[in-house]
């Protein structure tokens, strides 16, 4: 606070000088206080503001919480999902792989059958024609007359 001095006057200081210091004096002062009321105004409304936007922070926050957890829920449950649908499709493979070679081996089974009746057909076949080239060998042919007797006219 700035000091002021005041002129000394017959029964004590210059009177106005005074007068006109305690009238500045009382005008900062009124600024002074309006504008602390201001401030105490502003500092109201900052504070409902805060309030209100601490709220809606309160809710929000609330609010991503919810969604977090359903968020984790759901993936979760996907999660679940994801392993039961490879459980199944696993289940599924190792069924249609047993069947597969279940087939395969009905397969070979009739192939072998197959292929034995074949070795037994060409056996026989053989036997049959071996048989017939004996008879063909035993079999004799009668001896071709003399084609000239045909020739002569009677």
């Amino acid at each position: 606070m700035e000091k002021e001095k005041f002129s000394i006057m017959r029964n004590g200081y210059n009177r106005y000088q005074v007068d006109d210091y305690i009238q500045k004096k009382e005008n900062e002062i009124d600024a002074l206080q309006k504008k602390l009321d201001v401030m105490k105004h502003e500092k109201e409304q900052l504070s409902q503001e805060f309030q209100c936007l601490d709220d809606k922070y309160s809710k929000l926050n609330d609010n991503l919480q919810v969604k977090e957890k359903a968020a984790s829920e759901m993936a979760r449950i996907a999660m679940k999902e994801a392993n039961m649908i490879v459980d199944t499709a696993n289940q599924n493979a190792d069924t249609i792989i047993k069947e597969a070679l279940m087939m395969a081996k009905g397969i070979l089974l009739e192939v072998a059958r197959l292929g034995n009746e074949a070795n037994d057909v060409k056996s026989s076949m053989k036997e049959e024609l071996r048989k017939i080239e004996e008879v063909l060998d035993d079999f004799e042919t009668p001896s071709i007359p003399n084609m000239d007797i045909l020739k002569k006219e009677f």
